[in-house]
């Protein structure tokens, strides 16, 4: 299997972390006016052509066995992969992203990092990550203005889902929501009947569903 011409690349000072299998997309936004191309391998790339702070998320797994998915042979262990980006978080210390083959190289603060046991084999390791450039700015006076009051939007009415074989709340997300990281979303407003359906929930949230269930959606 040929490999990408596109290496993932995490860093805190010194450490260094290269993912082992690429995302399926990256998802980079922001306030400004924004650029997006088509990437072999990689998906929908966009870039911000302002300056701004821009928002990266992706998700992936950290498998526990080399397997023709990887980019390379050497591969973390999972465990201490996670155990890496955790150590990282925890120190309050931005990381840097780096994806060679495009613009992407700057430094980030760690904004969500949600992991889970894989559906593949044994011992693997799903991930999400959720970054924000990160950028140092002087302070500014402004001038506060009286808010505008405006009529309160009627809330919008929640939507139900039937789950279907192969279904999961990320992807269910990504459907309802265009942004796989809202599945939290979901889980929230259905958590109690799926802990009740199956107790493995209490562990690993939203993990374990079920065709047939009906989840709400809620706006």
């Amino acid at each position: 299997m040929a490999k990408s011409k596109y290496e993932f690349w995490l860093s805190q000072g010194k450490e260094k972390l290269r993912l082992p299998v690429l995302p399926e997309k990256i998802d980079i936004g922001g306030a400004m006016q924004n650029e997006s191309v088509k990437v072999s391998g990689l998906g929908e790339l966009t870039f911000i052509e302002e300056p701004g702070a821009r928002e990266i998320s992706f998700a992936s797994f950290f498998p526990k066995k080399y397997t023709p998915l990887c980019e390379y042979r050497s591969i973390p262990n999972p465990e201490n992969a996670i155990n890496t980006i955790m150590k990282w978080r925890n120190k309050k210390e931005p990381i840097r992203l780096i994806v060679t083959g495009t613009k992407i190289n700057f430094n980030c603060s760690l904004e969500a990092f949600d992991f889970s046991e894989g559906d593949g084999a044994v011992g693997d390791r799903d991930f999400s990550l959720q970054l924000k450039e990160y950028k140092t700015a002087s302070p500014r006076k402004i001038k506060v203005q009286k808010p505008v009051q405006k009529k309160r939007p009627a809330k919008a009415a929640s939507r139900t889902w039937k789950v279907k074989k192969g279904d999961t709340l990320w992807a269910i997300a990504g459907k309802e929501y265009g942004n796989n990281l809202q599945w939290r979303k979901i889980w929230n407003a259905n958590k109690d009947m799926m802990i009740k359906r199956d107790r493995r929930n209490i562990r690993m949230p939203g993990h374990w569903i079920y065709p047939g269930q009906v989840l709400k959606i809620p706006a």
